[in-house]
């Protein structure tokens, strides 16, 4: 009986390892991906100046569909309000 019980919490231990090195892993993707984004952001900001500097107008690069992406600033807002009003975590350990 007493090997059942140790087999038994060592499952639940090995789940909650495995579980927490999943959101481990995602985490660091999330953060990987992040970064890329402000790269590429940048890497816009960048060849849009040298594009005007070089004689390009505004109205060219729009009339091209050269304009900026606005969507990924609207995105992190509707992400940053969402996050703010997620349920804090309890914890039932009253030790």
């Amino acid at each position: 009986m007493t090997m059942n019980i140790r087999d038994s919490v060592l499952a639940q231990v090995e789940e909650k390892i495995a579980a927490g090195e999943s959101l481990s892993g995602a985490i660091q993707a999330e953060a990987d991906a992040h970064a890329a984004l402000q790269e590429a952001t940048a890497a816009v900001a960048r060849a849009r100046t040298n594009a005007l500097r070089t004689g390009w107008t505004e109205a060219e690069l729009k009339k091209l569909g050269l304009v900026p992406n606005t969507t990924t600033a609207r995105s992190r807002k509707a992400r940053g309000s969402k996050a703010a009003t997620a349920p804090a975590v309890q914890n039932d350990d009253h030790s």
